[in-house]
């Protein structure tokens, strides 16, 4: 938890390192004075189809409202702002409405859009597209570990964190390394500090320095810019280019806002990422003979959980990542079905154990999102008896994927005749296991089935999701979804009474008093899964694939379709190097070349 004060006159202070997170005599003069000004903004953005801002210490986030309020009023039409901000002490929403109250109604409406999606504290990337002009990527984490992780290329840096004296990690050499590393000729930086070491290890990074005025009773600061002729990185690097190349991103990916984008595929995957390509600019046109939803993404109830390992990976940071995006996006969706109920995931066993308690212990998430509950408190939140100890994730909730697919494709044109491919087309892949007409990737599928059920008296009262093997969805409309099976073997999509009878076993036995539900219907499709049962997301053969989202579509389709744009945008990137490279269908080139097979990829 991070604690912060104020002072006589409101001006928020951290407890922790005893500094006002902006001056005194005028927050909002003192940003336009050192960041702006000192950025040679708004000129600096002037005749440019996109600009990138990255700043150290987002703090209450009025250097960004300040930076998209002047956007706004100044840039081009169609022009685009990515402001990239890295914070290690994220304050609440109320927290930052509080700091900001003496702006409130200047910073109008963009305070308000800011913190109705404004991220759940947990680490990581967190990527949020305001009015289909400006993104924000929130990257929640100490400077010195994420800033690696950042992948694209800067024009413009604003040097924010608490005084170098009381916060001497933020102004390290490896922070320095970094914001060269992410620069090109003629990037900008401008700070509130003077100090003498930060002036010379920017210097030692490559960056031109010099004093100016500082703001009210400061006297210096300092600004400058990128010079890779001085720089010690050997030969200079950029950050976006060297990432690129490395995996395999086609030199004519498109890029430029209006282009069409071809989707192959109109379930969750496909349509997410004609709504989110939508946001930032594109032109895209679904093709799917058969309709929106057609397959594992038309249930009526999805559940929204990320996919757990039992420690922090770049596997479990693209999870965490896309689960915190749901939970700030799904809500303002309308007639999707969505519902904040929360999910139990039982620990009926020592394996369960073992994994679960390292999840939580491992991924860093504030016990406000994610915890271990006995099973009295287990009890209690799911309304019903429950007879083990569970991890709890408040967050977690129920959707409707057929009518969230919908949703997406509102306005987007959809084509049901079969795709042709010219020559210069941008073209997805979200076709599921259709992808394996285009290219060869080691994916099957899997046959589940859901059961779905009339609510009984005592399920009635059931308020949460609860897991185990399976799974039984909040009461709903006096109804649940209890599922699902997982059949390799299988690849038909009939319905089977069986499996419906597997279904009710399974929740039977780990919730007892959930007995002799009547069942009201089923439905059974096909998931596409990789061997590693990890999403792939990148690109491949010249196109673009989002595919094998496997059970956690819902909420993995989402960021997979902020990383395809991404991909198209040329960058910045809403996810982390090592996560990147981790969802690659690269990964897959080198387990062949491994194994001493030859596929073509």
């Amino acid at each position: 938890m991070f604690f912060i004060s104020y002072l006589m006159s409101d001006v928020p202070r951290s407890e922790q390192f005893d500094d006002v997170y902006f001056s005194r005599e005028d927050g909002a003069l003192e940003t336009k004075h050192v960041f702006l000004d000192g950025n040679n903004l708004p000129s600096a953005w002037q005749g440019r189809d996109r600009f990138t801002i990255a700043e150290t210490g987002f703090g209450t986030g009025l250097n960004f409202l300040l930076a998209w309020d002047l956007f706004e009023q100044t840039a081009s039409q169609g022009a685009f702002l990515d402001f990239i901000s890295v914070e290690k002490f994220p304050l609440s929403a109320d927290q930052i409405r509080d700091g900001l109250a003496p702006w409130a109604e200047r910073l109008e409406p963009y305070l308000d859009k800011m913190l109705q999606f404004y991220p759940i504290r947990v680490p990581g990337f967190h990527r949020i597209v305001f009015d289909n002009r400006v993104a924000l990527t929130l990257v929640f984490g100490d400077a010195n570990d994420v800033l690696p992780e950042i992948v694209g290329n800067v024009d413009a840096w604003f040097l924010d964190g608490f005084t170098p004296s009381k916060n001497p990690d933020m102004w390290t050499d490896n922070v320095f390394a970094q914001m060269a590393r992410l620069s090109h000729a003629g990037t900008s930086f401008a700070t509130f500090t003077a100090a003498g070491f930060v002036k010379r290890g920017l210097r030692d990074a490559g960056f031109f320095v010099e004093k100016k005025k500082g703001f009210g009773s400061k006297r210096d600061m300092l600004a400058g810019y990128y010079d890779p002729a001085n720089s010690p990185l050997n030969p200079p690097v950029n950050g976006g280019r060297c990432f690129n190349t490395a995996i395999n991103l086609p030199p004519a990916s498109g890029g430029i806002r209006g282009g069409r984008v071809h989707i192959l595929g109109a379930g969750l995957a496909g349509c997410a990422a004609a709504y989110v390509l939508q946001q930032y600019g594109f032109k895209p046109v679904l093709y799917d003979p058969n309709g929106i939803a057609s397959g594992a993404s038309g249930n009526a109830v999805g559940l929204i959980n990320p996919r757990f390992t039992a420690f922090r990976t770049a596997e479990s940071d693209f999870y965490t990542a896309a689960f915190a995006q749901t939970a700030k996006v799904f809500p303002s969706f309308e007639n999707v079905g969505y519902k904040k109920c929360g999910s139990l995931h039982l620990i009926t066993n020592e394996d369960k154990e073992k994994r679960l308690t390292r999840t939580a212990e491992n991924w860093g998430w504030d016990s406000a999102h994610m915890r271990i509950v006995n099973s009295m408190e287990a009890s209690l939140l799911a309304g019903v008896a429950v007879n083990y100890p569970a991890l709890y994730l408040a967050d977690s909730a129920q959707i409707n994927p057929r009518s969230l697919c919908h949703f997406y494709a509102q306005g987007i044109e959809i084509q049901t005749q079969p795709y042709k491919r010219e020559e210069g087309d941008i073209v997805v892949l979200a076709n599921g296991i259709g992808a394996l007409d285009y290219v060869d990737l080691p994916i099957d599928t899997v046959r589940g089935q859901v059961t779905y059920v009339e609510a009984g008296a005592e399920s009635r009262n059931l308020k949460t999701n609860l897991c185990y093997s399976g799974y039984i969805s909040a009461c709903l409309d006096g109804t649940h979804a209890v599922g699902s099976t997982f059949q390799k073997w299988l690849t038909h999509t009939h319905a089977m009474a069986e499996d419906d009878e597997s279904n009710i076993a399974g929740l039977e036995a780990n919730v007892p008093v959930l007995k002799g539900l009547l069942i009201m219907g089923q439905r059974a499709a096909l998931r596409t899964s990789a061997k590693d049962r990890f999403p792939i997301i990148g690109s491949i053969n010249g196109m673009f694939l989002t595919a094998a989202h496997g059970s956690h579509g819902i909420v993995s389709s989402l960021a997979g379709a902020h990383l395809i744009a991404d991909f198209l945008r040329g960058g910045p990137y809403s996810l982390g190097k090592s996560t990147i490279e981790s969802l690659s269908p690269a990964r897959f080139v080198l387990n062949l070349r491994h194994s001493g097979e030859s596929r073509n990829l």
